[in-house]
């Protein structure tokens, strides 16, 4: 049987309050035509299919539109949530979405009431166990996926690491055997700045240990983390992050965005390759003077843009007059010297929010913002700014 691997779509993402529409819609044309052209069976999404809980009505139409596609081609299609979906959202939509051979796996079952899907195809067998972001403390009752003996389950590593092992009890002898998770990998690759990755749920707390992901698995998909990626510390021989499908934000710059193809027949050790993806806009990042920064803007076509700008000093306009030359550019910073003049009372009005928050930090710390914090600053503005536009 032959299985692609995406995840982490975030459809209804903008950047910097721009829709991305246009460029998801190219993505999802290119990925489900690959399934089409290459004999897919399976069309595994590992989580985060949605970028809100509450994502508008154009990321749902870009859905059902891949979806009808990959239907009509008779491909067996598994939705794992993760972290940014709606449970309730995913399950509800999963309650018809299952008569048309597309699996919905919105919260975390047991191997054997639901937990584990078995997918017959050609006369070969597949046994998938799908799990979704396992939420941390009273959102996930461990004792009724586990059982009463591991009720006193403190740290949410072992629980995952007990939910984990339970849902290999459904693999089997002589049949194709996958695991498929949204997770944190601890030791991943994660980008360090601007909000690629949402950082509250990327770090120790929510670690799984490269050595709890099962062994018996033949491949093990994974989504949460938006490089593309091999774990080479798990114990099976194929532990995979396919990545994001465009690059999101700028600490993407750079990375080239796939698929990945899994060959499987019982028994044997996977065979995989990933497939580059060319839709959507490349991230790219320009820095000098004003002059310098217009000009080298040009050798990136229509890439997005963040520009910045070096100053001896806060020049008033400066953001509006970067955009209005280069239209792409949907980020403005500007750099200034340390003994630069603070700019008067009456030009705050002309400085951008990231620019205004910058000022306030340096006031009540005495420092500049680190780059996690500046990011975190920028998910809050783009989230605000979208919810009101």
């Amino acid at each position: 049987m032959r299985l692609l691997h995406t995840a982490d779509w975030h459809l209804g993402r903008t950047i910097r309050g721009r829709s991305r529409a246009a460029e998801f819609e190219a993505v999802l044309n290119e990925v489900t035509g690959i399934a089409v052209e290459e004999g897919v069976d399976v069309f595994l999404v590992a989580g985060d299919i949605w970028d809100t809980m509450s994502p508008p009505p154009e990321a749902d139409r870009l859905l059902y539109s891949a979806l009808r596609r990959l239907v009509e081609a008779k491909i067996e299609v598994v939705l794992v949530a993760g972290n940014h979906d709606n449970p309730r959202r995913l399950s509800a939509f999963g309650q018809f979405a299952d008569l048309l051979g597309v699996h919905a796996q919105a919260n975390v079952r047991r191997w054997d009431n639901g937990g584990t899907l078995r997918i017959e195809r050609g006369g070969e067998v597949m046994y998938l166990a799908a799990l979704p972001w396992v939420p941390e403390g009273r959102a996930l009752n461990a004792e009724e996926i586990l059982g009463p003996e591991f009720e006193s389950f403190l740290g949410y590593e072992k629980v995952v690491a007990a939910i984990y092992e339970q849902a290999t009890r459904g693999f089997q002898n002589g049949a194709i055997n996958v695991f498929a998770t949204h997770a944190f990998v601890d030791g991943a690759k994660v980008a360090t700045v601007d909000g690629s990755e949402r950082r509250i749920h990327i770090g120790q707390t929510y670690a799984v240990k490269p050595a709890h992901l099962p062994g018996r698995a033949q491949y093990v998909a994974l989504g949460h983390v938006h490089e593309p990626q091999e774990i080479v510390e798990a114990p099976n021989r194929a532990s995979y992050y396919s990545g994001s499908l465009l690059q999101l934000d700028f600490g993407e710059c750079g990375q080239e965005k796939i698929v990945r193809l899994v060959d499987l027949e019982p028994g044997r050790p996977a065979r995989h390759r990933a497939v580059p993806l060319t839709s959507g806009k490349q991230l790219a990042e320009v820095r000098g003077t004003f002059d310098e920064v217009v000009a080298q803007a040009s050798k990136f076509g229509d890439a997005y843009l963040r520009a910045t700008v070096r100053l001896d000093r806060p020049e008033p306009g400066l953001a509006q007059r970067v955009r209005e030359a280069l239209p792409n550019c949907v980020d403005v910073r500007v750099e200034t010297r340390r003994d630069a003049e603070e700019p008067a009372p009456a030009l705050l009005s002309t400085l951008t929010p990231t620019d205004l928050y910058v000022r306030y930090y340096q006031q009540a710390h005495g420092s500049v913002p680190s780059p996690e914090t500046l990011a975190v600053f920028r998910e809050v503005l783009e989230e605000a700014t979208t919810q009101t536009s």
